[in-house]
């Protein structure tokens, strides 16, 4: 037995490695900076200190780069990196480059001016040689890829151990350290101008303190990322012209082979000094080439002159008195001052943008941080909640059936004290609060809650404290308003509002909601870090979610089902301990390809449910090699769909989509009935593997194809691969029998059975349909919800049923037919 097993094994592995998928660019990218750390870690050897030796380490790397970034122009060598470093493509065009980083283009910005103010202005010495700069920045992007590396692992060696929230800090913090483009570029601008421009007075105020608003900053921002890519657009032009007339040049040398030999190394020489002339003005070009002048900015945008230099100077960084170390000390601590101020003062009234990535939130974080001085600040917090609240209904009615229910901004009654929640009587509740969304849909309540506040700079840059703070109003609390929601409806079957009593006693399923207007740093899809560290309940996990992200979303999904199929998995708890991800549409996009799933503990789901028997072998190897999944950068198709539905004339990608399903057609026709339950019915449909949904397709057409004359046959399918009973289904097919059976006797039959069978089994809801035998048509579908007791006149033919063991070595319906007659040989 030992060696069959054994041998078993070796066969999965084998099989495994065979279709083990090939790693993306993003997997590679990922690898490679495990693999870059694993190695910083191993030149440590045995030192007794270690941080201290990766301190070291930092120090010395900083000053070694900073002192060759003194041979040139800071605005130069910005322009360079900026060339070298960002991806670059063709306006019809998207190509995936996860090596591109506008992370590492700030850092050199910031290192190179403190460098160059340090000195006292630009270098004065002998000028570079062509390509000398280059050479630099060709190295850069691995040498700053070292501080980081440096400055992560100095932070996760120094945090402390103790603190529950050291995890999240970390991840904050690197958060803020890399990524950038959290939301895509138009819906960052326009909810940044729907915020600050959306209010007369409040825009009346920016215009009148500051000398703009908020539409103003961000045309100006625009038009200098504009000129500059002109820029470079003449330049590259330019370089094309000039390699073309050197091309041309170097053939008529080779053709006048017979003129003396000094006139050909003459003309050698001039064509290579041509060469590098021309390299130089594209790839290295001086300050004036590589900056904009505000005059130019103003006929860009058509704005007055003095409303564009105010946009210039509240927009431009100011690091004056920073050292090299102090900006790169703060830069990888979070601290990166170009997030609110993008703009870098060149000579000659000119500006550079290192790159546009940063101009929405730059002006939402930089216009708020005016605001808070002024005494507009409250009326301006009162609009962006309203604001996200609307937003969110818009987006929830875009994912959710045209029969769901909405209550807005509603008050409603929960008990002041102990005495009224031991009493339980709603009518007796005297404490009155505010929810932001109760939305309803059959046995479906979503509970969501909006929150409109801002993560503070100090809390993203990994700072504990404030960071337990921000995200405990932010979170903590939009959890626990929606918890305290859903437990209500759950125990009395309702809730008290101002308009009155609100019936809810059918609702068998709630899922809370909070939404947040900022990112929240990847920390959003580290649920279980936020368990662990008391932020979220672990008994009812909420799914948090910015609202960029279930804007997208919603545009995303093309059926209800999908939706609440994918609210299920994501608030499943061992699902948030699984999978590990930097953002929620790599969750999401994991979803579609059918792989966001946790296999559930098999003795858990048969404590849940005896009549399932024992757990198979496979089962328990299947959950127990369950490792934590890294998810990657999955949103390359998504990029590429949202970008080309703002290009001017192009083709639309086509969008992401989830994975076929073979119960598609069945979901679809549930959904066109209007049935009760059809959402929760039709997620439940989709939740199988493609294998069981493919076998519940083909259910019908088994009993169909294996009738018994006049009678009706059925299979029960019961759902049970989760370790929540409330969440169990029952599912059964039925036909109506060719005859003189009336429709309706066949439908209360198997209704009555339907009820018996899920009541005997202990699963909270189910699901009839019935075919008709002879068109093969589905003629009936119906939901149950019931619970409780069963009425009296139904106990009795409980024991007519199978008993629940019986679902345990079940033959497939096909099976069951009567055996042929043997033909009796002669």
């Amino acid at each position: 037995m030992t060696n069959k097993r054994r041998a078993a094994r070796n066969k999965r592995q084998k099989k495994a490695k065979l279709n083990a998928p090939l790693l993306d660019v993003h997997a590679e990218h990922f690898l490679g900076q495990m693999q870059d750390l694993e190695a910083i870690l191993n030149s440590l050897g045995g030192s007794d200190d270690r941080a201290a030796s990766i301190q070291d380490q930092f120090d010395e790397k900083l000053q070694e780069f900073v002192e060759r970034t003194r041979r040139f122009s800071a605005v130069s060598l910005i322009e360079a990196a900026r060339m070298a470093v960002l991806p670059w493509m063709r306006e019809d065009e998207y190509h995936v480059d996860p090596d591109a980083s506008a992370a590492h283009v700030e850092l050199l910005a910031l290192i190179a001016l403190s460098a160059e103010a340090q000195a006292g202005g630009p270098p004065t010495g002998p000028a570079p040689e062509v390509q000398e700069m280059s050479e630099l920045i060709s190295r850069a992007k691995e040498d700053l890829d070292l501080l980081f590396n440096l400055s992560h692992l100095r932070a996760a060696m120094t945090a402390d151990r103790s603190d529950k929230l050291a995890f999240i800090s970390l991840l904050a913090r690197g958060s803020q350290v890399l990524i950038r483009n959290t939301s895509y570029a138009d819906m960052a601008e326009r909810t940044v101008t729907d915020l600050l421009d959306g209010v007369a007075s409040v825009r009346e105020e920016l215009v009148s303190g500051l000398g703009f608003d908020a539409h103003d900053a961000i045309r100006v921002l625009a038009a200098v990322h504009k000129i500059q890519q002109d820029q470079v657009n003449d330049r590259g032009a330019t370089f094309a012209e000039a390699v073309n007339s050197l091309r041309e040049a170097a053939v008529s040398a080779t053709e006048s082979s017979d003129e003396a030999a000094e006139h050909s190394e003459e003309l050698k020489a001039q064509l290579r000094a041509s060469w590098l002339e021309a390299v130089g003005d594209f790839f290295e070009p001086n300050q004036e080439a590589s900056t904009v002048p505000v005059a130019e900015v103003v006929a860009e945008t058509g704005l007055e002159e003095l409303r564009v230099r105010a946009v210039v100077e509240r927009f431009t960084v100011d690091i004056s008195g920073q050292t090299p170390a102090d900006v790169v000390e703060a830069f990888t601590a979070g601290d990166n001052p170009l997030r609110p101020r993008p703009f870098i003062a060149a000579d000659g009234d000119r500006v550079l943008l290192p790159h546009h990535t940063l101009s929405a939130d730059a002006v939402k974080e930089n216009l708020e941080e005016y605001l808070k001085t002024t005494d507009l600040w409250e009326a301006y917090q009162q609009h962006r909640g309203d604001l996200v609240e609307a937003r969110v209904h818009a987006a929830l009615e875009r994912v959710l059936p045209a029969s769901a229910v909405f209550r807005d901004a509603f008050h409603y009654f929960v008990p002041a004290n102990q005495a009224e929640e031991q009493e339980g009587d709603p009518a007796k509740y005297t404490k009155r609060v505010e929810g932001d969304h109760l939305v309803v849909v059959d046995d479906v309540a979503l509970v969501v809650e909006d929150k409109a506040g801002a993560v503070s700079a100090v809390a993203k840059a990994g700072k504990t404290q404030r960071l337990r703070t921000d995200l405990t109003s932010i979170i903590t609390k939009a959890a626990d308003q929606a918890r305290r929601l859903g437990a209500l409806i759950e125990r009395d079957g309702g809730v008290r509002t101002d308009d009155g009593w609100v019936d809810l006693s059918e609702i068998r399923e709630i899922h809370t909601v909070a939404v947040s207007l900022d990112d929240l740093m990847s920390v959003t899809t580290a649920t279980a870090e936020l368990v662990r560290a008391g932020l979220v309940d672990p008994a009812n996990i909420p799914w948090t979610v910015s609202l960029h992200d279930l804007e997208l979303i919603s545009e995303l999904v093309d059926k209800p089902a999908e939706f609440l199929l994918y609210l299920r998995r994501r608030r499943d708890p061992l699902t948030t301990r699984i999978f590990m991800a930097p953002d929620e549409l790599d969750l999401f996009l994991l979803f579609f390809d059918g792989m966001l799933w946790a296999e559930p503990d098999p003795e858990e789901v048969q404590r849940t449910f005896p009549f399932t028997g024992h757990p198979t072998p496979a089962a328990r190897r299947r959950f127990r090699e369950q490792r934590v999944a890294f998810v990657t950068s999955r949103t390359d198709q998504l990029d590429a769909w949202h970008y080309s539905k703002n290009r001017p004339g192009g083709p639309i990608v086509p969008k992401p989509t989830m994975i076929d399903s073979p119960a598609g057609p069945l979901i679809d026709e549930v959904m066109k009935r209007g049935v009760f339950g059809a959402l929760s019915l039709g997620a439940t449909l989709l939740s199988g593997s493609t294998a069981f949904q493919e076998q519940i397709a083909t259910q019908a057409n088994i009993l169909l194809d294996n009738p018994h004359p006049g009678r009706s046959r059925q299979v029960a399918v019961p759902i049970t691969q989760m370790t929540n009973a409330a969440d169990g289904w029952l599912l059964v097919w039925s036909t109506h029998p060719t005859g003189a059976v009336d429709l309706a006797a066949t439908i209360a039959d198997q209704e009555r059975y339907l009820r018996l069978k899920k009541h005997q089994l202990g699963l909270p809801r189910g699901a009839l349909f019935v075919f008709d035998q002879k068109s093969r048509e589905l003629v009936h579908v119906s939901y149950d919800g019931n619970a409780g007791e069963l009425p009296d006149e139904l106990k009795p033919l409980l024991d007519r049923l199978r008993p629940p063991e019986a679902f345990q070595n079940r033959p497939p319906p096909s099976a069951k037919r009567p055996p042929k007659k043997r033909r009796r040989r002669d």
